[in-house]
């Protein structure tokens, strides 16, 4: 139940509040007929019976008994006792029945084999009653057909009432449903949309209203976020590239080996602020919807085999082996720019965390209408408990928190921003003790 829509929901709760306030009000009904009708039979007895027991006070036991039979009303049958014992009486069944029972109270009903009997006990002289019998058969009967009826009507009424309270749920949550998805298609793209404003001033305007507001203070956030990350990254490069300029001129300088090493960590550490700041620069831009992209017929295959020569350089001080398996004239829409970036990223990260010794591989191929490709290295595994976090800002692994040999958390947000941007994914496709790869899909032309 905890999978159903609310609309089955409040459907199957109306059905079932219906089926028990019904089948409550029939049994209430059926009883109150039963009890009606019972009062009715006791009347009618205790009318014909007057006659019977005037008749018993002047008449002997037989000929009472002969009044009886030739009576208009069909009586089921009668007693008569004496001293509070029955002493006479038909059918015989009925008479070895009372035999041993003196009725209690004026009225009583008694089931007698298959019947169900109402007796009327009046007191017909001094020590004498006489006892008068009728069947209920037409009063459980009309019970009966009133069950029939009740059953037969009551799945109608319970159609009746799940379409009608499936439409009124349909109806109520369609406002409901409208907000959802309306919520769901405001993205970062499109932070300034609202939702539209219901005419009627209810529980549904007050959910609008507050989540209008919620976005308001969502879009207010993002773009304070974005503008300081695009301002400090901006800010940032002009003395980063003055500092750096410096550096270099103190280098060409000279002045002694200590301070050449000095200058030379210096120039590196630039660097890599540099490189930070250009990567939250081309963040934020994404971020504000301003994609750098400009897409263009482009040769990926060729793309990628510039990349694997980059690769062997990269991987030479560690003596890696760059292997490759390039499909050749496989093209797509990109920009070259920014998907040797994404290519650099991933072979960067690739010769990064290997094992000294080992492979580093790339591989291009078509799968029906997308370019796939792949870069796999052997080195250790991600921990399953991170994967999930891989294409966070600023993530890295516990191992990558060394500036001289990890990055700056960074570089595999950045590739997913690059691929989303080309209408493509990255992921981690496979990662084990002794090998990881990740793959990357992109429309083919």
């Amino acid at each position: 139940m905890k999978n159903w829509s609310l609309r089955t929901k409040l459907t199957l709760w109306s059905a079932l509040i219906t089926a028990f306030t019904l089948v409550t009000f029939g049994v209430v009904a059926a009883i109150s007929l039963y009890v009606e009708q019972l009062e009715e039979v006791d009347r009618h007895l205790a009318a014909n019976a007057q006659e019977f027991v005037s008749e018993a006070k002047q008449r002997s036991a037989a000929e009472v008994a002969e009044i009886i039979r030739r009576d208009d009303e069909p009586h089921f049958g009668f007693a008569f006792f004496v001293d509070g014992r029955v002493v006479s009486g038909e059918p015989a069944e009925l008479y070895e029945r009372l035999s041993n029972r003196t009725p209690r109270k004026k009225f009583t009903t008694l089931r007698l084999n298959d019947k169900f009997l109402r007796l009327g006990y009046f007191p017909s002289g001094e020590n004498r009653a006489l006892l008068v019998a009728v069947d209920l058969r037409h009063v459980i009967g009309s019970l009966f057909e009133l069950g029939e009826a009740y059953l037969l009507a009551l799945p109608i009424m319970l159609v009746v009432v799940g379409a009608g309270s499936w439409w009124v749920a349909r109806r109520a949550l369609a406002p409901i449903a409208a907000i959802a998805n309306a919520a769901g298609a405001i993205t970062t793209e499109n932070l300034s949309t609202r939702l539209p404003a219901p005419l009627a001033n209810d529980e549904i305007a007050r959910l609008t209203g507050v989540l209008n507001a919620m976005f308001d203070r969502l879009e207010r956030g993002f773009a304070q976020a974005t503008r300081f990350s695009a301002d400090a990254s901006h800010e940032l490069r002009t003395p980063l590239t003055i500092l750096r300029g410096e550096i270099e001129q103190a280098l060409h300088a000279g002045g002694g080996a200590e301070q050449e090493k000095i200058l030379v960590s210096l120039l590196e550490q630039v660097g890599g602020l540099q490189k930070i700041s250009d990567n939250l620069l081309l963040l934020a831009r994404f971020d504000a919807g301003k994609s750098p992209a400009q897409l263009a017929p482009l040769d990926l295959s060729a793309l990628v085999s510039e990349t694997v020569e980059d690769a062997e350089m990269l991987a030479a001080p560690a003596k890696l082996k760059v292997t490759a398996a390039v499909e050749p004239a496989l093209h797509v829409s990109g920009d070259a720019v920014l998907l040797r970036r994404l290519l650099l990223n991933l072979v960067d990260n690739a010769v990064r965390y290997n094992r000294p010794g080992g492979e580093v591989r790339l591989t291009l191929r078509r799968e029906n209408c997308v370019i796939a490709l792949a870069i796999t290295n052997t080195g250790a595994g991600i921990p399953a408990g991170m994967r999930g976090e891989l294409f966070q800002r600023f993530f890295r692994l516990a191992a990558d928190r060394n500036r001289a040999t990890g990055g700056s958390g960074l570089g595999l947000s950045l590739c997913r921003e690059i691929a989303t941007a080309h209408g493509g994914q990255i992921e981690l496709a496979r990662s084990a003790d002794d090998l990881t790869e990740f793959s990357v899909t992109l429309p083919a032309l």
